[in-house]
């Protein structure tokens, strides 16, 4: 059963089969599978949310079968189908989690909103099944951060420079007086090398005047910086970066989401339906 974030970007993923589906196959299969998923979901809520699983219960279940037992506290605990288990999709939505976390976060240190579209994100994938899993998954990355396009890039390709620092709260304690030379060592050593070996959980050994030393990825701090026009994020092995340059036909295109958006949350104030008309003005 997926946890109840999980559950929440699915619903937001499907909202068009849910409102504007063509085809009512599809559509009748996507409302079947939202109530078995919250059929189940309030039954395992009921231990720790006993009224409010019990209001969905009496919403979801007995509305519409008067012969379910009364409660849902006299229910049976949900057990998980066998047939439905599909591990290979599972390990791909994760690649797919991962990358888009990333994106997110680079989004975010460059200070551009989710709903101003951006031309392209690159990624570099750890290994094969990856890049395997992102390629057959794409459309879902590039509509849920808003990019246009999706490059994939090399795994030896230099696109982020790496600034590898002593972390001095732990190497301090160690290593004391060596710091100055450990600093030095640092600046001088390959700095990809350092952080390929933090992300997979190996350590590096740097040579120095006074002898060699063993730094485990505790012992060290990863900043990274990306080229002229990107922002980037890295982490296990996963590298993205996303092209922040912004075209006139971008910048519009930002615009009349963000006036969407105000549209729509105008409507809500108003506490107008889905279905209602509405005569629009705008200005500014």
């Amino acid at each position: 059963m997926m946890p109840l974030p999980t559950l929440q970007v699915t619903l937001r993923r499907n909202r068009r089969r849910f409102w504007k589906s063509t085809d009512p196959e599809d559509k009748h299969a996507a409302y079947l599978t939202l109530y078995q998923c919250l059929h189940a979901a309030h039954k395992l809520m009921a231990p720790f949310l006993p009224f409010l699983s019990e209001n969905v219960y009496q919403n979801l279940v007995r509305s519409i079968d008067p012969h379910a037992p009364e409660s849902v506290h006299m229910t049976t605990w949900p057990e998980a189908d066998p047939s439905w288990q599909n591990d290979a999709l599972l390990e791909d939505i994760e690649v797919v989690q991962k990358v888009v976390g990333l994106a997110r976060k680079a989004r975010e240190q460059s200070g551009i909103r989710t709903r101003q579209p951006l031309a392209l994100l690159r990624v570099r994938a750890p290994d094969d099944a990856a890049a395997r899993a992102l390629d057959a998954h794409q459309n879902q990355i590039l509509e849920e951060l808003n990019v246009k396009g999706i490059e994939f890039i090399a795994r030896d390709a230099a696109h982020v420079t790496y600034l590898i620092k002593p972390n001095l709260p732990v190497l301090g304690k160690k290593e004391g007086k060596r710091i100055p030379e450990i600093r030095k060592a640092l600046q001088e050593f390959d700095g990809a090398k350092i952080a390929g070996n933090v992300a997979r959980g190996k350590s590096t050994v740097i040579s120095m005047p006074s002898g060699t030393l063993e730094l485990e990825p505790g012992d060290v701090l990863v900043e990274t910086s990306s080229a002229e026009g990107y922002a980037c994020a890295e982490d296990g092995g996963f590298l993205v970066e996303l092209d922040t340059h912004l075209t006139d036909e971008l910048v519009n295109e930002g615009l009349a989401r963000e006036v969407v958006r105000s549209i729509q949350d105008a409507r809500k104030q108003a506490g107008l339906e889905v279905s209602d008309r509405i005569v629009l003005g705008i200005t500014g």
